[in-house]
């Protein structure tokens, strides 16, 4: 990467962060990591993406508002999410295998956290959690509040590899 689009990527990252920022006095965000079972040979990052966004994303939406014609705008900016297939922890590689996994930023309204995230468990609700497995092509999901002062982190880390 050159220094010219490294300094254009630490911008663009430090806008994200700073949107979010902005975002705080109404919203919880939270960083978001599903990672999916390759079911069948249609593996492709398009394939995927449909996954989250229809599939994880509609399981968010419908458990934050019941009501359908208020759960297309029940998530105020759910389009931060990154596709990962060749970048991986070395902890979640079993051989050569990568799993093919999304990295996303999902703010929501602070008003509607309760329905999402259990303040007991420190985690999903069971509910929303067993919803989204029920999709059957998750592995696994790993939700997890961004601590004040973390936004640059996570919007980094999201968007590590990825051409902006």
């Amino acid at each position: 990467m050159t220094t010219n689009q490294l300094s254009k990527k630490q911008a663009l990252t430090q806008g994200w962060a700073d949107f979010f920022e902005s975002l705080k006095a109404n919203h919880q965000l939270f960083a978001v990591t599903v990672v999916f079972y390759p079911v069948d040979q249609n593996n492709s990052q398009e394939r995927w993406e449909g996954e989250y966004t229809s599939g994880v994303l509609k399981k968010f939406r419908r458990t934050l508002e019941r009501n359908p014609s208020n759960q297309e705008t029940a998530l105020p900016f759910p389009d931060f999410y990154y596709f990962e297939r060749n970048e991986a922890s070395i902890h979640r590689v079993t051989g050569s295998r990568k799993p093919f996994h999304i990295h996303a930023l999902l703010p929501i309204r602070k008003d509607q956290v309760h329905r999402v995230w259990s303040i007991d468990n420190n985690d999903l609700k069971e509910r929303l959690q067993q919803d989204i497995y029920s999709l059957g092509t998750i592995q696994s999901i790993l939700v997890e509040p961004v601590r004040d002062g973390h936004t640059l982190d996570w919007v980094r880390y999201v968007a590590k590899f990825k051409p902006l």
